[in-house]
């Protein structure tokens, strides 16, 4: 035992057992030592064999055992270096390095210092390496997790702001695709994620550092001291070259076209690229530049604050319905109401829906407000004789989820029978499929149709016959018109005679005195709605 413990027996019996690797070399590199760990693990050679020799000496070896693999046992040359380091700085050092061992990747955590002999004279360099491979590639695979879009494999929002803040970009240029929501409703998620892959590999290719900050968004960073113009140019040659590119779908070609906002600022980049995205989808441009224009950015501010007001309301159920009667001229008596949306104020002011739905809509809030108003509609009128119409626009009739979730609400509340959907006419309907489909699918269940806001757009006539609506709602500037402009009349006239002969009832917006009233019931229009009828009030349950 004793023996075992004399020092020099001791390191070495450590040495040999020790599974990290441990050496000693030369100034100019050759080992002076080399336990067995070190020779089976990375030089493959014996202790004995070592002496004399560099790392790279063995590394060449090595890969001309395998000529026809380049990348063989590439590791010896990054150790070479770093001995070089450490006895430039004469101090003891900590590196990590890496390289191929035997065809795999290998890192190894390595500590060097230099090496004096007894009288203090340097000599070389003394180490020690341990495989930390494992470590490593999981902390890969964590920050891959952590900072790349499991989808696209591009960096994602989190790795795109650290780079913001860290790497200080000089422009960004956001890339948002224009109606990817329908091609997900139209194709199903799947074959909508296989397109965002599809875009993202094509995006890779391009040599620019780009992510994927949103569902349907992907951004780039420039970092060159470069114009607007230049980056300008640059997107528009990104956008020509996209148009020549086919994307498909089960065989059918898919057309994807982008919305551009492009910002060049040191400070607020990203928010000032989204300013100029939003700018772009709402002016409907396809590149749309951030300038320092206080109107846009108040605007854009403003805008912020009624979406963040909106998803508040819809959590403390400030989110109310009114109702408007619609009378029934043949009976002289209230049949029906329109339900109405309204926003209560934290000081219980009553925002009216011009404020806030067209926000709702470009923040994707739009569709909670819809259910919201389905749900209190449909609860109000559950146990009353009326029936009642709520109004839905064509984003929410492209939602299959919104329009299951409706579907789940009539049957709960049994109010098919009860409810009008109010489609609005001058909304543009380019998939008549869709919008057939949801009539088809709500008229089985008992439901009826209107169309809003008629005589407003164009091809009116068409919407009537292609939808097979129960009721035709006539514009209300056409019926204020009937008093002073006989074409409005005439008009108005027109669409009652159409309806006759389709089968469809028509419903007189705006009727505000009792001359237009009696106008109505004079040409034949069935039912009356307006402020002279009666104005939008709360029922309460």
């Amino acid at each position: 035992m004793k023996s075992i413990l004399r020092p020099e027996n001791f390191l070495n019996l450590i040495s040999k057992h020790l599974p990290d690797m441990l050496w000693a070399k030369d100034l100019d590199g050759n080992y002076l030592y080399a336990n067995e760990a070190i020779c089976n693990n990375l030089l493959m050679a014996t202790p004995d064999e070592v002496i004399g020799k560099c790392d790279v000496f063995f590394a060449t070896r090595e890969r001309n055992k395998h000529p026809e693999n380049k990348n063989w046992h590439t590791f010896g040359e990054l150790c070479f270096n770093s001995d070089y380091v450490v006895l430039e700085n004469m101090k003891p050092m900590i590196f990590e390095e890496y390289g191929n061992i035997k065809g795999k990747l290998v890192y190894l955590e390595v500590h060097k210092a230099p090496l004096h002999d007894s009288n203090g004279k340097l000599i070389g360099t003394i180490g020690s390496g341990r495989d930390i491979t494992a470590q490593i590639l999981l902390e890969k695979k964590n920050e891959k997790l952590a900072y790349y879009d499991q989808l696209t494999e591009l960096p994602n929002r989190q790795k795109f702001f650290i780079d913001i803040s860290k790497k200080d970009p000089t422009a960004c240029a956001i890339f948002n695709i224009d109606e990817f929501k329908e091609i997900n409703d139209f194709f199903g998620s799947e074959n909508g994620d296989q397109i965002l892959k599809d875009i993202a590999a094509w995006f890779s290719k391009l040599d620019l550092q780009t992510y994927r900050i949103d569902g349907d968004e992907f951004a780039i960073l420039y970092y060159e001291n470069i114009s607007l113009e230049t980056i300008k140019h640059n997107v528009k040659n990104i956008l020509s070259l996209f148009e020549e590119e086919s994307f498909y779908i089960q065989k059918e070609r898919v057309q994807i076209s982008f919305s551009v906002g492009i910002a060049k600022e040191k400070y607020r980049l990203f928010t000032k690229a989204d300013i100029a995205i939003h700018y772009a989808k709402e002016n409907k441009l396809k590149i749309a530049i951030y300038k320092e224009d206080a109107n846009i950015e108040q605007k854009y501010k403003k805008n912020i604050a009624i979406a963040s007001s909106i998803r508040e309301a819809l959590v403390d159920n400030r989110i109310v319905c009114h109702y408007q009667a619609i009378l029934d001229l043949s009976k002289n008596e209230i049949t029906k109401y329109e339900t109405l949306v309204r926003m209560v104020g934290k000081n219980k002011e009553i925002i009216p829906p011009l404020e806030f739905l067209s926000i709702s809509k470009r923040t994707k809030l739009y569709s909670h407000i819809t259910l919201e108003v389905i749900n209190q509609a449909c609860n109000t009128f559950k146990n009353r004789k009326e029936s009642f119409s709520v109004n839905l626009s064509i984003d929410d009739i492209k939602d299959a989820h919104t329009v299951q979730e409706i579907i789940k609400t009539l049957i709960k509340t049994n109010t098919a029978s009860k409810i009008i959907f109010e489609i609005l006419e001058s909304e543009g309907i380019e998939n008549y499929q869709d919008v057939t489909n949801f009539i088809t699918q709500i008229k089985g269940l008992g439901a009826r149709i209107a169309i809003d806001d008629f005589g407003t757009g164009y091809s009116n006539f068409e919407h009537i016959l292609k939808l097979n609506v129960d009721y035709i709602k006539i514009d209300g500037s056409l019926i204020k018109g009937m008093k002073e402009n006989n074409k409005h009349k005439i008009i108005v006239e027109t669409i009652i005679d159409f309806a006759k002969k389709v089968g469809s009832k028509t419903i007189a917006e705006f009727v505000y005195d009792q001359e237009i009233l009696d106008i109505t019931k004079q040409i034949g229009i069935d039912f009356a709605q307006g402020f002279y009828v009666g104005k939008p009030f709360e029922i309460v349950v």
